[in-house]
């Protein structure tokens, strides 16, 4: 059913405060925002109480949310998505988004590979069996429910995301796939949650989808999530330049009059330093390597491009 707009002005909603562009705007309820979002009503609930996200107008109980603030959920959904999370996101302007979203929209896996899936829960399984087969994923490991799945690791093949069904979100369930599966990104599609549970899931940057849930969106969401996390000496983790190119640079950046040029080597170094560090923490921590298998990673894909921005900057293209 396509999503119609609610006709108001500052007016009809009572309000004292008025202004002399009173002539009214489409607003929308908020369960048309989450249709129109993907959104739950929950998690924009939580959003609100959490970072603010407060719609344009209230009537009562009632909220309402102007068409741009639509368009700007629809893209801290896409982010989150992708494993952003929504503490990271939030206070991004529109433009920063719109750079995230272009930075994330790449090809999810080279031609001929597909993305490896582990699915969790009865629900999905019948919807899976509905499905024909994917070009880009492959469904590899399958389980009734969490007991399943926790009592069947010692013959489970590496899997690139794992979606799981969880009737009550609970973060201590997310958690236990983690411990067991650090190497997998995880997908929870949910059917009842508290905005606190909400929240702590999505401050882990696991995407969240509240069922019913179709097919497509799941699909989209797994392939969203396997690009995000590059394992070690993948592209995304390489350097492109070493130090001696670093060095060269800010050498010559005297003649930058902005100053931009020193500040992105020196951010560009600091990251070098941090994801080092990171990284030894991953091989050696083992209460918070995995976290920080995933803060590593966030790492080099913020160096990279930070990158690509000296390269625009002073037209140096080097690889380390």
């Amino acid at each position: 059913m396509a999503a119609v707009a609610v006709r108001m002005t500052i007016h009809d909603l009572s309000l004292s405060r008025t202004t002399a562009d009173d002539a009214g705007e489409d607003l929308y309820r908020i369960g048309t925002v989450a249709s129109m979002s993907g959104i739950a009503v929950e998690r924009l609930r939580a959003w609100e109480r959490r970072y603010g996200l407060t719609p344009a107008q209230r009537d009562g109980k009632t909220r309402f949310y102007s068409a741009d603030q639509v368009e700007r959920l629809k893209k801290l959904k896409a982010l989150s998505d992708y494993g952003h999370p929504i503490s990271s996101i939030v206070e991004l302007s529109d433009q920063q988004l719109d750079a995230r979203l272009a930075s994330q929209r790449q090809p999810a896996v080279d031609v001929g590979t597909r993305i490896q899936i582990g699915l969790i829960g009865p629900n999905l399984l019948v919807l899976e069996a509905q499905q024909a087969a994917s070009e880009q994923t492959q469904i590899a490991a399958r389980w009734a429910n969490m007991a399943a799945f926790c009592s069947d690791q010692q013959a489970t093949a590496p899997l690139d995301v794992i979606v799981v069904q969880l009737p009550v979100l609970l973060d201590r369930h997310v958690d236990s796939i983690s411990r067991l599966c650090p190497k997998s990104r995880i997908i929870a599609v949910y059917q009842f949650a508290t905005p606190s549970e909400l929240a702590c899931v999505e401050e882990r940057g696991i995407p969240t989808l509240e069922w019913p849930a179709s097919w497509q969106d799941i699909e989209d969401t797994a392939l969203a999530s396997a690009v995000r996390l590059p394992q070690a000496g993948t592209v995304a983790g390489n350097r492109r330049f070493s130090d001696e190119d670093l060095i060269a640079i800010a050498v010559s950046a005297a003649e930058d009059e902005t100053g931009a040029t020193a500040h992105l080597v020196d951010l560009i170094s600091q990251l070098n330093a941090f994801a080092e560090y990171s990284e030894e923490i991953a091989a050696t921590d083992g209460v918070n390597g995995e976290r920080f298998e995933r803060v590593h990673a966030d790492a080099c894909i913020a160096r990279t491009q930070l990158e690509l921005a000296l390269t625009a900057l002073t037209g140096v293209d080097s690889e380390a």
